[in-house]
């Protein structure tokens, strides 16, 4: 969370890699937050908005103005009634220029999760800007992938991981993830294919294709009526030799989540099928398609046939990798795979 005095992260929560038994519980105060507080991102934009403002007025001042000029560049502290054009040009400013109570810049994931909280907040008072993927605000996520590409776990001296600020859960709060829109859906399949396929670069998403994501119904012994569908992809694919046995261990699962069926990865691919022109659906050399740049909820086809080009499928990845529940899925798999 962020210090309601200062702006500053406060503790993070850790998670060590130490023995159990010596391993420090933390105290609640150390836990990170679990959800987005759109209050603290409009406080974050109101500082920055004012800092900027006044620099803008003072080397206005120090200026002789020219005859006709235009009227000085003002930054609204109300995002609600910030234009486009200004939103999208004071957000790509805030990935360089924010600063935290102490006059730091925020730890790259904490910047995220403020654009998270102003996103949010955007939502809950009636703005449709979704500042993540609309076209208007490419600039701003170009600048935040520059911020983001590079962030690793950090790791303190004694070894422990310093967890993530932005949780999964907050992306399904602000309609990051979820069959909103056509990019949100196509994130939302990226973020599962990431956590369970263990997909971590630009290479291994490009070479996942429909006719290798293979659709699986298991029928319970006990009960012949219950069943569970699971779509499965083959580990490494192309590493095994040829002839060779596939057996299961060798394939990575998604199963669903019958409890909450909108965040159900099996639905959320059927959803996505279903959306899909009907020629592309057994190509063997792409899974990410474009999204239609304007098309109604009801459309029957929410994508063309072309695949997403590698810089925005690097930006969406980007994203993905800096959340709590990735970092440890790749943490998990990491360490599974050295003993």
């Amino acid at each position: 969370y962020l210090n309601e005095k200062t702006g500053t992260p406060g503790p993070r929560a850790t998670v060590a890699e130490v023995e159990p038994q010596s391993q420090p519980q933390p105290s609640p105060e150390l836990l990170l937050p679990n959800s987005l507080k759109p209050e603290e991102g409009l406080e974050v934009w109101k500082n920055w908005a004012q800092t900027k403002n006044a620099e803008l007025e003072k080397d206005t001042q120090n200026r002789l103005a020219p005859i006709g000029r235009r009227q000085l560049l003002r930054f609204q502290e109300d995002l609600i009634s910030s234009a486009v054009a200004e939103l999208n040009y004071g957000l790509c400013l805030m990935t360089r220029e924010a600063r935290n109570g102490e006059g730091e810049p925020y730890d790259p994931d904490v910047l995220y999760y403020i654009f998270l909280c102003i996103q949010k907040y955007l939502f809950e008072n009636g703005r449709v800007d979704d500042i993540f993927s609309d076209l208007y605000y490419v600039r701003f996520t170009e600048w935040l992938h520059e911020v983001l590409k590079d962030v690793q776990p950090r790791v303190t001296p004694l070894g422990y991981v310093l967890p993530s600020h932005v949780s999964e859960e907050m992306l399904w709060e602000c309609k990051q993830l979820g069959a909103h829109s056509p990019f949100t859906l196509l994130t939302t399949l990226m973020f599962f294919n990431t956590k369970y396929f263990l997909l971590k670069t630009v290479d291994q998403h490009m070479k996942l294709a429909f006719s290798k994501v293979l659709r699986q119904t298991k029928k319970n012994p006990s009960n012949p009526k219950d069943k569970s569908t699971s779509i499965r992809y083959l580990k490494a694919l192309g590493i095994h030799q040829t002839g060779q046995k596939v057996t299961d261990d060798m394939y990575a699962e998604q199963t669903e989540n019958p409890e909450n069926p909108l965040r159900c990865p099996i639905k959320l691919y059927d959803f996505y099928l279903f959306k899909c022109p009907q020629s592309v659906k057994g190509r063997n050399d792409t899974f990410y398609l474009t999204p239609e740049p304007v098309v109604a909820p009801n459309s029957p086809i929410w994508y063309s046939v072309q695949p997403i080009s590698r810089e925005q499928m690097g930006q969406m990845l980007t994203r993905i990798l800096v959340i709590r529940e990735i970092q440890e899925a790749i943490a998990v798999a990491s360490a599974s795979t050295m003993h």
